[in-house]
């Protein structure tokens, strides 16, 4: 069971949490807003900024000289390098940070390699860095995905690789709130006494703008059930790490450590399996799921099938009564 520890964590973290803010047109947003970030007119990109606080992303919409893909890449990468040209803007890459040259992988992936002193951007300016980076160079058709390196180095965050992201791995919030916190509600299955059924958690949580919300999910059922719920149980090991999610084309990649496979004694391997399938597929957008361990596939977890897209069992789950 989980202790109070990661509420009080999630409060002490909360100075640090990132919310995106975009300024348009179907938000409610003062004249002002709307008048610094228009919607891009035909054939413009927006090139992403910050704002002189550095608490809120804005954009500039720019029309590129060229519709030839390396040729966009250079253009976007220096607009980005040069910053914005209107006041109140500043470049979301740090003063001491240059994008040095960039490598376009397989599968529509953008690598990125900055120099050494990315490392020294404190974490709110890297998240924004992050987030309008992705955002801007993902425009570009042909780009899905971009992965960062640090002088040559794939870029890493709390000891693990960042990996592949899409602007969809961003939270944005277009409320107008130009706070550091964001609070949410998440839909977690953990499993019932018996091991073998799952039950529906409903948990409100702080969240990251760099994070995407499918980690957030992960992170929530690995910690298992609050202290309060005596009633639920753990349904995979909490010592499983979550190597790399992502999600794309309605389907949610996940990939966890070995420990993954080491089952919880009682419970069964289909509401261990589908914890997590119907987690995640509770996420707007996410229909399917795949699961790999140490990034290659494994054809089963005990006797259920794993080398498999999996999706929502809705009969695993027990509705509880009213009165119970």
């Amino acid at each position: 069971m989980k202790t109070t520890v990661r509420e009080n964590l999630y409060k002490a973290l909360a100075v640090l949490l990132v919310v995106l803010v975009f300024a348009c047109s179907s938000c409610t947003v003062s004249d002002e807003d709307k008048k610094r970030d228009p919607e891009p007119a035909e054939g413009e990109i927006m090139i992403y900024c910050v704002s002189t606080e550095r608490d809120a992303l804005h954009w500039e919409n720019v029309k590129l000289s060229s519709t030839n893909t390396e040729y966009m890449i250079d253009e976007v990468c220096r607009l980005l390098s040069e910053g914005p040209r209107e006041e109140g803007h500043v470049r979301a890459i740090a003063d001491n940070v240059d994008i040095m040259s960039y490598k376009i992988g397989r599968d529509e992936q953008l690598e990125l390699n900055f120099t050494a002193g990315y490392m020294q951007m404190d974490p709110v300016t890297e998240a924004l860095c992050r987030a309008a980076v992705v955002k801007t160079l993902c425009q570009i058709e042909g780009i899905k995905y971009v992965e960062f390196f640090v002088d040559g180095e794939p870029l890493t965050l709390n000891d693990r690789p960042a990996g592949l992201m899409s602007p969809d791995d961003f939270v944005d919030n277009s409320s107008g709130n130009y706070g550091f916190d964001q609070n949410v509600k998440i839909v977690v299955y953990y499993t019932d006494e018996n091991g073998k059924m799952l039950r529906e958690s409903i948990l409100k949580v702080y969240i990251d703008g760099t994070k995407p919300l499918e980690e957030v999910v992960l992170e929530e059922l690995i910690d298992g059930p609050l202290e309060s719920q005596t009633e639920l149980r753990n349904t995979i090991n909490p010592k499983t790490v979550i190597n790399r999610v992502r999600s794309y084309d309605g389907v949610c990649y996940v990939d966890f450590s070995e420990e993954f496979l080491s089952k919880v004694p009682g419970v069964t391997d289909d509401a261990a399996v589908y914890s997590v399938v119907n987690t995640l597929c509770e996420l707007s957008g996410v229909t399917k799921v795949k699961i790999t361990v140490s990034g290659t596939e494994r054809k089963y977890f005990g006797k259920l099938p794993l080398n498999e897209f999996l999706s929502y069992r809705p009969e695993l789950i027990t509705i509880e009564k009213a009165g119970e």
